[in-house]
């Protein structure tokens, strides 16, 4: 199936809970899809209860993929198809227009869900608040997030703990910061639920709610919260507020905590990108070198370099590669183009290089950056070639030394597990396929000038084993 870096999955409400759409939602998950969102259209239904066995069912086939994955309800975001650009839309039996079509037969014996009706009912309070550290937005606060934009009708106060609150948290250094958490928030809560007025506001001592509120909505682990806060707000003479006690999704995994935290996805970018805290703080200061935008790296390049589908193109690679930047003329330019370079990877496609190209410019867009020479290096990336004969002197001789720092690999110690990487990377293959494809592009690097690599020599010796390694495989 071909990737789309955007997919929309239009869905009648009536084939919620049924195996099919289940399976559907996973065999499109499994294509490592960057962002998919599933658009529940006709769910005329009134209890918060419903909408959140629902969340659960359907963020709980997510919970091993790490696709951005959003469940957007129609009734409350008619207007959501019109303001959201997408790659594909597959219409799963609904009357709305989409690329294509493919008809559900529900089987309604299967996997149906018991809808109860009881409880607060959708925007029964004015006003409701939240809250919690909301670090690498997951499908939790996801969930959290949505009940409490179902809770209200206007207004929603949502509390994000301060950066001085979190100092004892695990990994604390891959923590994102405030305001990216802030932003990612409130992206998520502006497509879930555009008409909802919002309001953070910035926890630095909990001592309470003391707005306007009616509704709290929070986890098990946290509701006795809600007695604690009515106590502070009886003694201020405020009125009690409604507590709305969601369930906890759990680990998949079941390993540490039951239920999924930010710490696991802090732990999970530290395995994946095999950085320690130290190094992913000093790769933190060399992004604000350049740009004081910390959401694009905290959010945007964090979780691209951290799919599942790459072992060799993490931030790791990026880390070792801004090592060996010497003699640079202009170090911004070069920089971006390799924090940029490989944002966008997918062993199965040919284009990665133009497609990191277009989030580079994209960022570029938001910051006001001249995107020319930049672009022009991340695209050299493809060939890694210099013969760029209108670039001025200095830019090509930074070209030059970019992508030898590309290449640096191939003259290191570590070129035996960079082997091993790459033929995870390409588990698609079977043995024989990535035998000869890998041999030929072994050979193309034998054939050409390794440019200006301090250990040209290393780098021939470690190419010419994996050859020989390669051809000796017995497949």
């Amino acid at each position: 199936m071909k990737h789309h870096a955007k997919l929309l999955i239009l869905c009648s409400f009536n084939s919620i809970g049924y195996q099919l759409l289940d399976q559907k939602i996973e065999e499109y998950l499994k294509t490592n899809q960057e962002e998919i969102v599933l658009y529940l259209v006709g769910t005329p239904i009134t209890y918060l209860k419903i909408y959140e066995q629902i969340l659960f069912h359907l963020y709980g086939r997510i919970k091993q993929y790490p696709t951005k994955f959003i469940v957007i309800f129609d009734i409350f975001n008619k207007e959501f198809r019109n303001k959201y650009q997408f790659d594909l839309v597959i219409n799963l039996g609904t009357n709305l227009q989409g690329d294509f079509n493919i008809q559900l037969k529900i089987n309604h014996e299967i996997q149906k869900i018991q809808f109860k009706q009881e409880g607060y009912t959708v925007n029964q309070f004015k006003r409701g608040a939240n809250s919690g550290t909301f670090d690498h937005l997951h499908i939790g606060h996801k969930v959290l997030l949505s009940l409490s934009l179902l809770a209200v009708s206007q207004h929603l106060t949502i509390g994000i703990t301060s950066e001085i609150l979190l100092q004892k948290k695990k990994l604390r250094g891959f923590i994102q910061s405030y305001n990216t958490r802030v932003r990612c928030v409130k992206e998520f809560c502006q497509m879930f639920r555009p008409d909802i007025e919002l309001q953070f506001s910035e926890l630095i001592d909990p001592n309470g709610l003391k707005g306007q509120y009616e509704i709290l909505i929070t986890t098990q682990d946290c509701q006795n919260s809600i007695e604690y806060i009515n106590n502070l707000r009886k003694q201020e003479s405020l009125n009690e507020i409604n507590g709305y006690i969601m369930g906890i999704i759990e680990n998949q995994n079941h390993q540490g905590d039951g239920k999924i935290s930010s710490t696991q996805f802090r732990e999970q970018i530290s395995q994946k990108n095999r950085l320690t805290e130290y190094e992913y703080l000093e790769l933190r200061t060399e992004w604000l070198s350049v740009s004081n935008n910390l959401y694009w790296f905290e959010s945007i390049l964090v979780d691209y370099y951290s799919q599942p589908q790459r072992y060799y193109h993490t931030l790791r690679h990026i880390y070792d590669m801004l090592k060996q930047l010497k003699g640079i003329k202009n170090i911004t330019n070069v920089k971006l183009a390799t924090f940029f370079h490989d944002i966008i990877y997918y062993p199965k496609i040919h284009d990665n290089e133009e497609k990191s190209c277009l989030l580079f410019q994209q960022f570029a867009k938001e910051g006001n950056i001249d995107t020319e020479i930049v672009s022009i290096f991340i695209l050299q990336t493809k060939s890694h070639q210099t013969d760029v004969p209108f670039l001025p002197e200095d830019d090509l001789s930074d070209l030059m030394i970019y992508l030898d720092a590309d290449m640096s690999i191939l003259e290191s110690d570590a070129y035996p597990i960079y082997a091993q990487d790459i033929r995870k990377e390409y588990s698609h293959l079977s043995d024989q396929e990535y035998k000869t494809s890998r041999i030929a592009v072994l050979q193309k690097f034998l054939q050409s000038k390794i440019f200006n690599l301090r250990n040209e020599e290393k780098a021939r010796k470690n190419i010419q084993e994996e050859i020989d390694i390669l051809q000796n495989w017995v497949v």
